[in-house]
């Protein structure tokens, strides 16, 4: 892997169980303060058997997205990110924000700054859940991603006045 992106996997002992959600993780450096209380979080949702898995990575503040060669599996997997925000009726803009770079010889690039702190949900192979993200009106964080899986201890909702946005598992 690139050294601007690093991965951590986390992997519980089998429990012999059916559970097959499990979240990737993704922070920029240094995983520190904050995002290290989610992944503790994340840690006991796993011990809980609310979660198969997660893993940890780390991505670069900014992506160059003509630099496709450099980053073309991290593109990917944001593009997919946003494949689900755009099904289910939400955004991920912001905290994913593209931005013109001007460079010293007059030239430019298309950057693409990355979130401090996203996770993402899956059932399996298929995305059922990406936070932060927002309809317009509300936004979801991190934190009220995993309030409503301790809550729950289900992806169904927060169980609150707004339910989170997600990807029923039951119809992947």
């Amino acid at each position: 892997m690139p050294t601007e992106l690093k991965q951590l996997n986390e992997t519980a002992p089998d429990t012999g169980g059916t559970n097959r959600l499990t979240v990737d993780l993704w922070t920029r450096r240094p995983v520190c303060g904050p995002r290290v209380t989610v992944i503790d979080r994340l840690s006991s949702l796993r011990a809980a058997g609310t979660l198969a898995d997660f893993s940890v990575a780390t991505w670069p503040d900014e992506i160059v997205i003509s630099d496709r060669n450099r980053h073309s599996e991290l593109l990917g997997t944001i593009e997919e990110f946003e494949a689900w925000a755009a099904d289910n009726g939400v955004s991920l803009r912001p905290p994913f924000e593209t931005r013109t770079a001007s460079l010293l010889v007059g030239r430019s690039k298309e950057v693409l700054t990355t979130p401090m702190l996203l996770a993402s949900l899956y059932d399996g192979d298929d995305v059922v859940g990406v936070y932060p993200c927002t309809d317009g009106e509300h936004n979801w964080t991190v934190p009220e991603f995993l309030d409503a899986l301790e809550a729950e201890g289900t992806v169904s909702g927060a169980g609150k006045a707004v339910a989170l946005p997600m990807t029923d598992p039951e119809s992947t």
